[in-house]
């Protein structure tokens, strides 16, 4: 049966997709053996579609740089207001301070933390997840020469250093121990934060150590135990929401293969 090109020229799109039944597809495979134009027209209809494949791809990327490009913008503008309002304060205090006692005396103690926490949350800010690192490495430099100054300026410098420095030991070595447990379990965020979850109760119980060697603090209270209890809770949901999560995903996998 012969067919007109202008009806394989109608049918092309669709046998191009592989749609057509197997009587179609073998009488326009027939015209196409026999018909250059047609089969050229076929052709371009191939390229057509390898080009709308490859413009989706492009404005995929275009549109991934865009949003990478408005995020670091964001990022920018946070950090950069941040680091001005720090400057703000730090200058209003240094101004005021002078004018009152004519040096730089209590203005030590905003300065030093404005520094401090514009070391620590602007390569957060700035970076994201990129900054984490830089900001515990800045916090764990940086917070034992600002406790010094702290005590300066405090009465009961004589406990300050001495507590402050032992529990600023325990946390950052706790911030360490979360982001290690992030960094390693990376592609289990629930189990990640329920292990940072459970840390917390050790930690408390160093810090009410450490606290009850200098002041009248008991080692654990009412309400520790209720703070510890909720905490385990909320560990132990987070560990059921990953094992229904990750069951899922197995049987997934399972009815895929």
């Amino acid at each position: 049966m012969n067919i007109s090109c202008d009806v394989i020229t109608d049918l092309l799109p669709l046998y191009h997709d592989g749609v057509c039944n197997q009587t179609t597809t073998k009488q326009v495979a027939e015209h196409l053996k026999e018909c250059e134009p047609c089969s050229a027209l076929l052709s371009k209809i191939g390229n057509t579609a390898i080009d709308n494949k490859i413009k989706a791809e492009r404005q995929d990327v275009i549109t991934h740089q865009a949003k990478a490009l408005r995020m670091k913008y964001i990022q920018n503008i946070g950090a950069a207001t941040l680091a001005v309002f720090l400057l703000l304060g730090m200058l209003i205090c240094a101004i005021v301070d002078i004018a009152i006692s004519g040096t730089l005396s209590w203005s030590l103690i905003p300065i030093s933390a404005c520094v401090l926490v514009g070391l620590v949350f602007i390569p957060v800010i700035k970076y994201g997840a990129l900054g984490i690192t830089v900001s515990l490495i800045m916090l764990s430099v940086l917070i034992v020469p600002f406790l010094f100054i702290l005590s300066l300026f405090v009465d009961s410098n004589e406990l300050l250093l001495p507590i402050g420095i032992r529990m600023s030991i325990v946390s950052i070595i706790c911030l360490w121990s979360v982001f290690a447990i992030f960094k390693i379990m990376k592609a289990r965020k629930l189990i990640a934060a329920a292990i940072s979850l459970l840390l917390t109760i050790p930690v408390s119980l160093i810090i009410n150590f450490i606290l009850s060697g200098f002041i009248d603090q008991p080692l654990l209270d009412i309400w520790d135990v209720l703070t510890f209890s909720i905490i385990i809770v909320l560990a132990f949901i987070l560990f059921g929401i990953d094992y229904t999560l990750q069951k899922r995903k197995h049987l997934n996998n399972k009815d895929k293969g």
